[in-house]
């Protein structure tokens, strides 16, 4: 069953617990399944720990110190008027140049939102322009919760660029058959308080200041883990409003209301109904295939 279903939701809403069951199902059933968690450097269209250079960040850099211009012709990839250099800190760079490159990250640097927004749809149009991979892809928060990190915690942009942003993603991929479920827990307060719970303290404290001290939160005076849970409830509004208007089938999942077993069946009842069956694998060739690495 080829294809491409994509989680979303907000924190604590079960996105990474419904897609790995997702694909366990489907690959007891015989399917090859890839199941990409987020923030996965080598995702086949997110840009996770990503340097994003424009013409003049590359001739700065390249001028910056010996042998520089060099090592970077030897490291960025083109990509839409912009340069790529993919894990700058695993590539055994002199280490100021790695930490300069850290520095353009493309979610957490000092980029343009123009450009973050251009490279991220180059990536996305290069995975729609290739065949169609052979197993059936499951991503989870690169479609909806990175673009509103982005465009909206980071950089405060309106909801109009938001939207045209990820209806633009969804278009390039449309030949691979995408789908979208969407975890709703309604107000997000109690599934928050319940992921600070059972996450590290370090992931609270980076997700209260990133949602609180740059772009929407800044500007509006969010604090601490009230001013988090502000932002969530905005980010929601924004994310029902958005799904409401894709070119892609959408299966939303109250979670609030429905239990876990009950999700679970609709999530593979939906999913079942839209991956097309034209690639039935032979005994054995199912599997979910996390990616190395």
């Amino acid at each position: 069953m080829p294809g491409l279903v994509l989680f979303e939701g907000l924190p604590g809403s079960g996105k990474s617990t419904s897609a790995s069951e997702l694909a366990g199902w489907m690959a007891q059933g015989g399917a090859l399944v890839d199941h990409w968690p987020e923030s996965r450097p080598d995702h086949p269209v997110d840009l996770d720990q990503v340097a994003v250079l424009t013409d003049r960040d590359r001739e700065r850099l390249g001028a910056a110190g010996p042998g520089w211009d060099r090592i970077l012709s030897a490291v960025v990839e083109p990509s839409d008027g912009a340069w790529l250099v993919r894990s700058p800190q695993d590539r055994g760079l002199p280490s100021a140049l790695a930490a300069a490159l850290q520095a353009l990250e493309v979610y957490d640097g000092d980029i343009d939102p123009e450009v973050h927004g251009r490279v991220l749809r180059e990536s996305w149009r290069q995975f729609g322009a290739a065949a169609p991979p052979a197993a059936t892809q499951v991503w989870e928060c690169v479609f909806i919760q990175n673009p509103v990190c982005a465009f909206v915690a980071r950089f405060d942009r309106p909801y109009d660029e938001l939207a045209d942003h990820v209806r633009s993603l969804a278009e390039t991929v449309l030949d691979q058959d995408p789908a979208l479920v969407y975890l709703d827990p309604g107000d997000p307060e109690e599934a928050l308080r319940r992921a600070a719970a059972e996450r590290p303290a370090a992931w609270l404290d980076f997700v209260v200041a990133y949602h609180t001290e740059q772009g929407y939160g800044l500007a509006r005076g969010l604090r601490g883990f009230d001013g988090y849970v502000e932002f969530m409830r905005h980010r929601r509004e924004l994310e029902l409003t958005l799904i409401a208007d894709l070119p892609i089938p959408v299966h939303v999942v109250e979670t609030s209301t429905t239990s876990r077993e009950e999700s679970a069946a609709s999530i593979r009842e939906f999913a079942r109904r839209h991956l097309r069956d034209t690639s039935v694998p032979t005994e054995g060739e199912g599997g979910v295939r996390p990616a190395a690495g």
